[in-house]
């Protein structure tokens, strides 16, 4: 969880506030919740709505939208880029590739391949209709290989790889 919503705001001390929040909210809630077939689907949702809740409280201005929540996912291609001083020209590309995407596109990769949700519970945490969800992932990995073109003949989700420490 920690993982998750450290993408939205780079704030330790604040993330693990609403995590603390969502769980507190959890046991107050008791026997009154129902059951849930993905109880980290679950969670990842909760943290994003108490993140939105808290961005919204500390900034005292107009309604946040959900979009404005910026996502921030460090892959572990770029980890191991900022390690490695010969990195491939293939693995220097698809890190300006994935620099090109929105945060939108971001977002659902990261959950799609790294966390393997399905599309279901990625529209009810992005907020968006099945057919969008499917629309917008499909139009990330487009853009990939377009920005890729002739630099790469690997299938570019070979290649996509997140950090493996993310755990709930």
């Amino acid at each position: 969880m920690f993982q998750y919503g450290i993408r939205f705001e780079n704030d330790p001390e604040f993330i693990k506030d609403c995590i603390q929040d969502v769980f507190f909210k959890l046991i107050q809630a008791g026997e009154k919740l129902s059951t849930t077939e993905n109880i980290r689907f679950y969670l990842f949702r909760a943290l994003k709505n108490a993140i939105y809740k808290e961005i919204d409280k500390r900034k005292k201005i107009e309604l946040v939208e959900f979009t404005s929540l910026k996502f921030d996912a460090p892959f572990l291609l770029e980890e191991e880029l900022t390690e490695k001083e010969n990195a491939s020209n293939k693995e220097l590309a698809l890190l300006k590739a994935l620099n090109k995407l929105s945060d939108r596109q971001r977002e659902i990769i990261y959950l799609r391949f790294d966390c393997t949700m399905e599309y279901d519970q990625i529209c009810d945490i992005m907020q968006l209709k099945n057919d969008s969800a499917r629309k917008l992932l499909f139009r990330a990995i487009k853009s990939l290989r377009e920005t890729m073109d002739d630099q790469l003949k690997l299938p570019i989700l070979f290649l996509i790889r997140f950090p493996q420490k993310h755990v709930l």
